[in-house]
């Protein structure tokens, strides 16, 4: 399985990691859906986080294969995290599913699906960039990587009176080597705000015909929770997103973005020719086939300093998260903040570790 076409359903889980306990995004996380179009089968898949070491990966979806593994990867003066997937439980021969123009998988329609697949991910720290690629038999990929335009979330804090709020801002993806800019994309958003954080499990799409009550749903879907109609994505600029004011400092912001293909012409540089300014969408604005269901999520909340890789619960994962950090003079081990990674860091791990959450 292949795609030129994907449903993603993304979000963030991070926390910080200092014994510091002030307010801040703890995490980012990603969920999509993806349709095979390759027309050839395949046997695994591959997800590309630049930015992150293997340990800032801290969780990922169940999708529909045996095996996974998270090694780093090198390239100049860039690294990452490969995530690959083998071992697909669907045998072949599959019967491929093509999506048809304008439709959408609202992120949940592939989780138990032949034909196409879900995955996701939680970090510790949001990647630059992502990819996916689908691979053969011999774990090879079988086509140019995917990306998929992921928001960089921001809190600013309750100051002078003026209330927290939430900042996306919609990158586009980094433009291939080929043309100067990527391909425009349409946008359709949702937002919600949920009481407490949200869960990885929890990001995909609450579907009536395939409900799923070990992954209950969080992602907005509702007309009512539609924040943007339609928007242009074009391949120069970010795409900011409307504030959300929070009414405390324990919320998550959960936003759908649905993508669709840009059909129209596009100038020299490959920018879109078409202008489009909000509004009701013209019956003929150039609209192709949905992409993508992005459903992403930003955690805020006090950060427990003993839960070191995030995952909600403190355990014997996070001390042992925590000696191959110190260990490997990782960054993440300068628990208390102080610039050195020493036998403090250590000792003060000890203390938070023992003295558990609230």
């Amino acid at each position: 399985m292949m795609m030129k076409h994907l449903t993603v359903a993304a979000a963030s889980l991070v926390a910080a990691r200092c014994v510091l306990a002030q307010v801040g995004i703890q995490g980012t996380m990603s969920n999509f859906d993806v349709f095979n179009e390759t027309g050839i089968n395949v046997f695994g898949a591959e997800i590309e986080l630049e930015g992150l070491h293997p340990g800032q990966v801290t969780r990922t979806f169940p999708s529909h294969f045996t095996g996974m593994t998270a090694t780093e990867y090198t390239s100049g003066t860039t690294f990452g995290t490969k995530l690959v997937f083998t071992g697909y439980t669907f045998n072949p021969p599959y019967s491929y599913i093509i999506p048809r123009v304008g439709q959408t998988t609202n992120g949940h329609y592939a989780v138990n699906l032949p034909g196409c697949e879900h995955f996701g991910f939680a970090v510790a720290s949001q990647p630059r960039t992502t990819a996916f690629y689908w691979l053969d038999e011999g774990s090879h990929r079988v086509t140019a990587a995917l990306s998929i335009p992921m928001p960089t979330w921001t809190y600013v804090p309750a100051a002078g009176g003026a209330p927290a709020v939430m900042q996306a801002v919609l990158a586009p993806p980094p433009p291939p080597p080929i043309v100067p800019y990527p391909d425009a994309v349409w946008v359709k958003t949702f937002v919600t705000e949920l009481p407490a954080r949200a869960d990885l499990m929890e990001l995909i799409s609450y579907d009536p015909l395939n409900p799923d009550p070990a992954h209950p749903s969080v992602a907005p879907l509702l007309p009512s929770e539609v924040e943007a109609e339609w928007e242009l994505l074009p391949g120069d600029s970010p795409l900011a997103e409307p504030d959300i004011q929070l009414a405390d400092a324990d919320q998550a912001v959960v936003r759908r973005y649905e993508f669709y293909q840009y059909t129209g012409t596009y100038d020299e540089v490959h920018l879109p020719n078409y202008q489009y300014d909000g509004g009701p969408l013209p019956p003929d604005a150039p609209l192709g086939q949905f992409i993508a269901a992005n459903m992403v999520a930003a955690n805020l909340g006090r950060p427990c300093p003993a839960d070191f890789n995030g995952d909600g619960p403190v355990n014997s994962q996070d001390f042992f998260d925590f000696l191959t950090a110190f260990f490997a003079a990782d960054p993440l081990a300068d628990f208390n903040g102080d610039g050195t990674i020493n036998s403090q860091d250590f000792f003060d791990f000890l203390t938070a570790f023992f003295a558990g959450c609230p």
